[in-house]
């Protein structure tokens, strides 16, 4: 959980008791404290436990599925509609636009995704 491993999501799911909150093992909030943290073994059963999602990590969302990895999806998303030409005739902020980002975070993610903005 300190590691934020990003290979143990799915494995469990961390509740912070304190928050009110459930996460992923890899989510990028600050750690909790150990002794507000239980762990479960799915959403559901943090859920059940009265506890929320996380809305850094989204912990509700299915492996594999667009909600699961956001800046992946955003880098997929982008760079079908440059293909089609979006960034020639709208530039970027055309591209931003349409994808419901500001052009600043869509550079920093595209950097990160891809390594070049």
């Amino acid at each position: 959980m300190l590691a934020r491993d990003a290979r143990f999501d799915g494995q469990f799911i961390t509740g912070v008791h304190s928050t009110g909150i459930y996460c992923r093992p890899s989510c990028p909030a600050a750690p909790p404290k150990p002794r507000n943290v239980t762990f479960y073994r799915t959403a559901a059963a943090a859920h059940e436990a009265g506890l929320r999602a996380c809305k850094r990590c989204l912990p509700d969302a299915v492996p594999g599925s667009p909600e699961w990895d956001l800046d992946d999806d955003l880098a997929a998303r982008a760079m079908r509609l440059i293909a089609d030409g979006v960034v020639e005739r709208e530039g970027v902020p055309g591209l931003a636009r349409r994808l419901g980002y500001t052009p600043r975070h869509l550079t920093r993610v595209l950097t990160a995704e891809l390594g070049a903005g």
